[in-house]
């Protein structure tokens, strides 16, 4: 049985992509077309705080979201940071949402 029912995925845009080719970065549907991530602006708006990076050696860290233009995508705001623990460049982004309990 599937999670979500297949209309409420994101369609794609443009030519499908091969695997390949393929920015990681990225998503894409079931047609290999790339969908549209993100942008901090619509994170801020739906109530992210925050970006959360998160680097492959298992350090993580918040940024304020007032940091980042609001026209960037949220997965290439790490493409600028930089581990503080091991040094690694471009760490795993995602948006760090307000729990509900917080929320006013």
């Amino acid at each position: 049985m599937a999670r979500y029912p297949a209309g409420a995925y994101t369609k794609g845009i443009g030519d499908p992509v091969p695997r390949h080719r393929r920015n990681p970065r990225r998503g894409y549907d079931a047609e290999g077309r790339e969908t549209v991530p993100a942008t901090i602006a619509n994170s801020a708006a739906n109530g992210a705080y925050a970006i959360r990076a998160e680097c492959q050696c298992g350090h993580e860290a918040e940024v304020p979201i007032g940091q980042f233009p609001p026209e960037m995508f949220v997965p290439d705001a790490g493409l600028g940071m930089v581990c503080s623990a091991c040094g690694r460049k471009g760490p795993r982004t995602v948006p760090a949402w307000r729990r509900v309990s917080d929320r006013p």
